[in-house]
């Protein structure tokens, strides 16, 4: 696996930038060559792996640790409460639940303002509105302390060093030994927040062993279906010995994610290949994606369910617990959610591991984004008050075996959580009371903690997916174009590509989509990104 961006001297992430916006957008600034050369010298934090409590699985910067019980006594990490040098701090952020209620009635939030010591002004925003709500915070200028930065935004590294916190003192190379929960965060996870020469953005960690192919264990079993094809024929053939239309079963609903399977199979690019001379070339150009786009036709017509193209994503779910299709695509956090799905039998649930297409092994394994997002801190905390508020991030990232982590998990004890067995499992009021505060800032993620027949073939399966995986060479780098077009210009080639797997489009369509495509704006996005990485080599 290609690690060039994972290196502490990171030069260059993030700054083909300044290029296509011009810098009056923010207030002005420096020219978009001197960005570039000024990010050749960012030093990312000092990694530093943190495990409080000893893992019954061991884990690295790319695999994750497994746990089969929660720490009895997790220990308090913090001596002092963060955020107590500030009279308030105020915090904007994602949430996929619906708004809580304040601190007088909600348990979390108040357990929360008490391990940070201060008063906390937490303002939750659905993700489905959180780019509107940040666009029109900047434009008013009233802005929270803390809060997400939403990706892609355009101009990113002139807003950031107009309107938040430069905070390179604090975290670069060994400084962030005095933040040791930041420190812990994976180095392959820090390269999108890099702008303007230094480090202006917290990620939020995960893993980046990819997305995982789900499937009816259970089901293989009772109709004599191998769990682990040899190559590409042997794995179509799961789906052959599985599909019986006058039975309402089939492969698989979700198109998109199975095509991917295959391209990875195949050993196509992950969305973008670089050229030794630092070219960058997008998937749509390469031939084994044309390739695999080719062979989904015929697929989709023998194997897919016939509402694939139609259902909701919840639907893809309800046919893979009900038996009508036997696989699934989802995140490596989606298997306590199958499991239960599946009424708590793990024996049902198993994870493919596809092979490579003419066999030989495991087929390569596309990585998955390093964070779920960022976090920035407004320029107008300095001094004592900003290093209390990098400091409330440190404490947001503090890991399991930390009282810290507990009470931000779980909330107070007594109320919202109990024991069960060797976990810590939420009551019904803590279910209500619930905040996601980890799309504020969250250690790095593990497997866990559960019962061991349930995390060992977790662990299991990622640790085989880390020996084989392909990069995105553009993850990380910033490119100004695609902050601004890649919505716009992407959604005629998604519809030409839906379009072909169900038969309503043809190759020569796809051919004409791609030029369109790249004219549009496409080429400028490779060069961009080819500018950025320059920089890194």
């Amino acid at each position: 696996m290609d690690r060039a961006l994972t290196r502490r001297t990171l030069l260059g992430t993030g700054l083909a930038a300044a290029a296509a916006g011009g810098l009056a957008a923010c207030g002005g600034g420096k020219e978009s060559e001197e960005r570039t050369t000024e990010n050749r010298n960012v030093v990312l934090p000092t990694y530093q792996q943190v495990e409080l409590v000893q893992p019954d699985l061991p884990g690295n910067e790319v695999l994750m640790p497994g746990y089969y019980s929660y720490p009895r006594d997790p220990k308090k990490v913090f001596d002092t409460p963060p955020g107590a040098p500030l009279d308030e701090l105020s915090m904007m952020y994602t949430t996929f639940i619906p708004a809580p209620k304040g601190p007088e009635s909600n348990s979390f939030w108040a357990q929360l303002q008490e391990d940070i010591g201060t008063t906390l002004k937490l303002q939750p925003v659905s993700s489905g509105d959180y780019d509107k709500k940040f666009q029109t915070l900047i434009a008013g200028g009233d802005m929270p302390d803390i809060m997400n930065f939403p990706l892609p935004t355009p101009n990113q590294p002139q807003m950031m060093e107009k309107v938040f916190a430069d905070l390179g003192p604090y975290l670069s190379g060994d400084a962030a030994k005095e933040f040791p929960y930041l420190a812990n965060i994976p180095e392959v996870s820090w390269p999108v927040g890099i702008a303007n020469g230094s480090i202006y953005a917290v990620p939020q960690p995960r893993a980046i062993t990819g997305q995982v192919l789900y499937y009816r264990k259970d089901l293989f079993d009772e109709y004599g279906i191998t769990h682990e094809p040899a190559d590409y024929d042997e794995f179509i053939g799961t789906f052959e010995a599985y599909t019986d239309r006058d039975k309402d079963r089939f492969a698989f609903s979700n198109i998109g994610q199975m095509h991917y399977r295959i391209l990875g199979m195949m050993g196509g690019p992950n969305k973008w290949s670089v050229s030794d001379d630092g070219t960058f070339t997008p998937q749509y150009l390469d031939p084994i994606y044309r390739e695999s786009l080719a062979m989904m036709p015929e697929l989709v017509k023998k194997y897919a369910h016939p509402e694939s193209h139609t259902a909701p994503y919840a639907q893809h779910r309800e046919f893979f617990y009900h038996g009508n299709c036997c696989y699934l695509h989802d995140g490596y956090a989606g298997w306590d959610l199958y499991v239960r799905g599946l009424q708590g039998a793990v024996d049902k649930l198993g994870m493919m591991v596809q092979p490579k297409f003419d066999g030989g092994g495991d087929g390569p394994q596309f990585t998955s984004k390093s964070y779920q997002g960022i976090t920035v801190i407004n320029k107008k905390l300095t001094g004592e008050k900003l290093r209390a508020a990098v400091d409330v991030l440190n404490f947001l990232c503090a890991p399991i075996g930390s009282l810290e982590h507990l009470h931000r998990k779980f909330g107070k004890e007594g109320k919202d959580w109990e024991w069960k067995g060797d976990t810590v499992e939420l009551t019904e009021e803590g279910q209500r009371a619930f905040m996601d505060f980890q799309y504020i800032a969250d250690a790095p993620t593990v497997l866990g903690p559960g019962a061991q027949e349930e995390v060992q073939p977790q662990h299991a399966y990622m640790e085989r997916m880390s020996k084989v995986l392909v990069d995105d060479p553009s993850m990380g780098l910033y490119s100004d174009t695609h902050s601004r077009k890649s919505d716009t210009i992407g959604r005629p080639m998604s519809d030409v590509i839906e379009g072909i797997y169900v038969g309503r489009n043809t190759m020569d369509d796809f051919d004409a989509a791609v030029k369109k495509w790249r004219n549009d704006g496409a080429d400028k996005i490779a060069e961009e990104y080819a500018e950025a990485y320059a920089a890194t080599q």
